[in-house]
């Protein structure tokens, strides 16, 4: 079975397969992904209960939660819910103590919850808003959620994490200085968290997505548009988005949350056990190094 999700003019399809093929069995594992309701972290939550593992799905908006976990119950796994606001540490703790007891323990995490700026960003890169409020969700909020996660980790001496940087990262002339400063901070924090619980046998990865046409996206491209940016005012947004695309990607075409989600369920996987401290970019070639 083949689920077609719609967002915008593009059209993701996830696959559902109960008997999709097994590159990295997580049997017996349970995955938490932050974000995981929509978008990407949706496509992140699919794959990962496609090859086995049950989901703690956390996320801003619970009723998103709720209905993914229906699709991962639909595959035979076990899904958890809860609301999770990454930007309030109470609400993190609170998020993750629930899940754990629900679940019985988190063996793998994904940081997936992130913003592009503060809701009416103008995107120049100066409003101290928009650097405070990606700030605060992009790399407070992943170091919260990662701290609460730990101590279970730790105590198992045994872990994935994996954080959702960005191709921004490194391609920093493409996006706004707040943003790809919080995205490169990732980085740091992955490389730093992996080197201090290598012994302990926790493996610490960054995936850096590319272009993505998910709601994250749309909602940016109307940002733009209520601005008056001449770029996409009374524009087609997915062919403005499909324009710029094919102008830095040499492969010519967008990203999925699939793809993405295939990454992570591999550094997930005990396939990976020797990769740690590494930041992997999806994204068709944008940035070769």
């Amino acid at each position: 079975m083949v689920k077609n999700f719609s967002f915008g003019n593009q059209h993701l399809f996830l696959k559902t397969e109960r008997n999709e093929i097994m590159f990295a069995d997580l049997s017996g594992k349970v995955a938490l992904v932050t974000g995981g309701g929509q978008g990407l972290g949706l496509g992140i939550v699919m794959k990962l209960a496609g090859q086995g593992a049950d989901i703690a799905i956390a996320d801003l908006n619970h009723e998103n939660a709720v209905e993914a976990a229906k699709r991962v119950s639909a595959l035979g796994r076990k899904a958890y819910t809860a609301g999770m606001d990454v930007a309030d540490k109470d609400s993190v703790i609170q998020a993750v103590e629930k899940l754990t007891e629900e679940s019985g323990g988190i063996n793998i995490l994904v940081n997936n919850a992130g913003v592009a700026g503060a809701p009416g960003s103008t995107g120049t890169g100066f409003r101290d808003v928009d650097w405070e409020f990606t700030w605060q969700i992009n790399v407070k909020g992943l170091s919260d959620v990662t701290e609460a996660v730990l101590p279970q980790m730790r105590a198992r001496r045994s872990g994935k994490i994996i954080n959702i940087s960005s191709v921004a990262a490194k391609a920093a002339k493409y996006q706004t200085a707040y943003y790809a400063t919080t995205k490169m901070a990732v980085v740091a924090y992955t490389q730093a968290l992996a080197r201090e619980f290598a012994l302990e046998n926790i493996n610490v990865n960054a995936v850096a997505p590319g272009r993505i046409w998910t709601q994250f996206h749309q909602d940016w491209m109307k940002e733009r548009e209520a601005l008056g940016d001449e770029a996409v005012v009374g524009q087609d947004k997915y062919e403005v988005f499909m324009g710029a695309l094919k102008e830095v990607i040499p492969m010519g075409r967008p990203q999925t949350p699939e793809d993405i989600g295939a990454l992570v369920t591999f550094l997930a996987s005990d396939e990976a056990r020797n990769i740690t401290g590494q930041t992997i970019q999806c994204d068709g070639g944008q940035v070769m190094q």
